[in-house]
């Protein structure tokens, strides 16, 4: 099997940007990773780009707006790739199959979002178009109330485990104060994030705030080479 090295990689700032729309965030990820791998656009083979759906914006086929920032890709093969949470997971596997199969030497991977601009009910209506919703886009809390019965049965089976949840939310606190480009660089600490309080209030079912993500902006780009 071939093996796959990251040769490049960049992406911006979390949270909400100043940058206008997902475009704008493309191409500041695309450019930068290409510049990290010290190499030309004419030298990618395929583009892959993720995006969890295309509900927070009305630009469809975002794949092919890498070209518009990187022209030397303007003839470059691109793709969408759409898998809800596991959306940045897909891409990077559509990448890695590209080239395994020797269709490809190098590829850019993108993953983009751009949440922030709309209000906070319209996003959770977005997020639970993953959901199979003939049977749960009523659940209450929305898609945190999906995950909340995911964790609820888990629990059933496994006993309560709210502290294990708190324990995982502040150790990436504890890691975004370390990360410059973290949404919140603020280490909560296990006692707060394991604390039903006014600052973090249960979500849904098990699910306090710290347990829940955040809305954000951001994309990221990876260059994926054989060898």
């Amino acid at each position: 099997m071939t093996e796959v090295s990251i040769s490049g990689w960049a992406h911006t700032t979390f949270g909400k940007s100043e940058l206008e729309d997902a475009e704008a965030l493309i191409a500041a990820a695309a450019g930068d990773a290409l510049e990290h791998a010290a190499i030309g656009p004419e030298e990618i083979d395929a583009v892959f780009l993720g995006a969890y759906n295309n509900g927070f914006g009305r630009q469809d086929f975002q794949a092919s707006l890498v070209a518009l920032s990187v022209p030397g890709l303007r003839h470059t093969p691109a793709t969408r790739l759409e898998n809800a949470c596991a959306t940045g997971s897909a891409a990077i596997y559509a990448g890695l199959d590209a080239i395994r199969s020797g269709r490809a030497r190098h590829v850019l991977v993108i993953g983009v979002e751009k949440m922030t601009g709309l209000p906070t009910p319209d996003v959770n209506d977005i997020l639970l178009s993953a959901c199979y919703v003939k049977e749960e886009a009523s659940v209450d809390g929305g898609f945190a109330g999906i995950i909340a019965q995911v964790a609820a049965a888990y629990f059933q089976k496994y006993g309560d485990r709210t502290a294990s949840l708190a324990r995982i939310a502040a150790k990436n606190h504890a890691n975004g104060v370390k990360n410059p480009y973290a949404q919140i660089r603020k280490d909560l600490g296990f006692e707060f994030c394991n604390t039903v309080s006014d600052r973090n209030p249960v979500v849904a079912g098990p699910l306090r705030r710290t347990d829940c993500s955040l809305i954000s902006d951001g994309a990221a780009a990876l260059v994926l080479s054989a060898g």
